[in-house]
């Protein structure tokens, strides 16, 4: 059995879809957030410098009406799969544009050496090599820019999602469970029994 798909997952796939087509993947909380995140990624596209904070702010401002609003913790959790959701957009869009100029160049060494012209394979070649990076070494990654994230305790749950709600009077919750592991229960305690060899059963 396949592992389930996380929410971000599932929304990546039918980002495209209308809102019925949708709806066959998703929950409603789902299709919500999708519906955010689409508002989003368009400003981003329109304005890639965009600052987080106002992204932020149009999240909690229910994108401008369009939307529910949403808290803070949630609209910076919305922010970071945005970024993620126009990053892979644009990458999957270079991407595409890299393959169609490789098989078009590939076509273009195909006719030159029909037509035996040596400068157009070439150049061909030449284009391929760009394309591909083939002409340069490989970068070596510098890893001494990397820091691991930093997380701050806190004990506000509504951090962790809607979906989660501090518990009124938790003094009180906190006594009463406790009181159930403090009453007197009947303990009766056994002697292990022994085989006639002396070893433990």
């Amino acid at each position: 059995m396949g592992k389930e798909l996380t929410s971000y997952e599932k929304i990546e796939m039918v980002l495209f879809k209308g809102r019925e087509d949708a709806a066959a993947y998703l929950s409603e909380r789902e299709l919500m957030q999708k519906e955010r995140w689409m508002l989003c990624v368009s400003k981003l596209l329109e304005d890639p410098i965009m600052m987080d904070q106002n992204l932020v702010t149009f999240l909690t401002g229910g994108c401008g009406g369009l939307c529910a609003p949403v808290s803070q913790a949630t609209a910076y959790r919305d922010v970071a799969a945005i970024k993620r959701l126009v990053g892979n957009i644009q990458l999957a869009n270079k991407n595409w544009y890299r393959h169609i100029i490789i098989e078009e160049a590939k076509e273009g060494i195909k006719i030159a050496k029909e037509a035996k012209d040596p400068k157009g394979i070439a150049a061909n070649v030449d284009k391929i090599g760009k394309y591909t990076r083939a002409d340069k070494e490989d970068d070596e990654i510098d890893r001494s820019g990397w820091q691991p994230p930093v997380f701050e305790p806190s004990d506000d749950v509504t951090l962790l999602g809607d979906e989660f709600k501090p518990i009124p009077n938790l003094e009180e919750e906190r006594k009463t469970f406790r009181a159930l592991f403090k009453k007197d229960r009947d303990i009766i305690d056994v002697e292990p029994i022994t085989t006639g060899d002396g070893g433990d059963d």
